[in-house]
């Protein structure tokens, strides 16, 4: 998924934070906030990994960030990888992640754009009447992007199986940009074993990602300050869920 626009904003002037990405664990299994926003300077990229319970009931994954850019383009990623909720039992749990990245900007550029974000995983269930549900809120810069979810219904498994979980928001939101870009996201989930054991897995990720073109000021005409805005946005055709 690769989202370009155009702005103008001021280069931030202070050094980026060698300590990125805020992340905070609620529910079945809980890890209070650790980490900061950052922000994430122009060049960087790094990633943290948790991992919290044991045997069948547990959470795991990767959250990984990336500030990247060339002379005319710079791509900002905040993605939940490698990841894995798993549960046994009866009854719902649930778990809550929260991610917070900001981003340095470099160069000037012109105002406005659009962002967009996806999931791609699967779900592993072992038996009949399970539940596997779950949705991705995210807010880039202050602007909350369409919520993103699978099995919004709360449909029960009708046996084992591994159902393929690819969806997107589709068409890309517009963003105003306020010189740092901040990407907020939450993920939820829930499950229900029904006397087995369960498991949510995004291997290929949630991603949130969205690219800018630095367009020099003094390069540009007022006039073509005024005209510039959105370039294109090319995607991922969101695919739907097969529970």
């Amino acid at each position: 998924m690769v989202c370009v626009f155009s702005m103008v904003a001021a280069l931030l002037a202070f050094a980026p934070s060698a300590d990125a990405a805020q992340i905070t664990i609620t529910g079945v299994h809980n890890l209070p906030t650790t980490g900061s926003p950052g922000p994430l300077g122009v060049g960087q990229a790094s990633q943290q990994s948790f991992s919290l319970g044991s045997g069948n009931d547990f959470v795991s994954g990767t959250v990984r960030f990336s500030n990247t850019a060339s002379d005319t383009q710079q791509c900002l990623e905040l993605t939940l990888t490698n990841f894995v909720f798993s549960a046994s039992g009866t009854g719902n749990r649930e778990i809550s992640i929260s991610v917070v990245q900001d981003f340095l900007l470099g160069g000037d550029v012109i105002g406005a754009g659009t962002a967009s974000h996806q999931m791609n995983g699967f779900v592993n269930f072992g038996a009949a009447g399970q539940l596997a549900t779950g949705y991705t809120d995210s807010t880039h810069e202050s602007t909350q992007l369409p919520r993103v979810a699978f099995n919004p219904g709360s449909v029960l498994s009708s046996g084992p199986g591994t159902p393929i979980i690819n969806r997107g928001q589709g068409d890309t939101t517009p963003i105003t940009i306020s010189g740092m870009y901040r990407m907020a996201t939450t993920y939820v989930f829930t499950v229900n074993a029904a006397g087995s054991v369960v498991s949510v897995h995004f291997p290929d990720s949630i991603v949130d990602n969205a690219c800018l073109v630095l367009v020099p000021v003094q390069h540009v005409t007022l006039g073509a300050l005024a005209t510039m805005g959105f370039v294109f946005y090319r995607g991922r055709r969101a695919k739907q869920l097969s529970i």
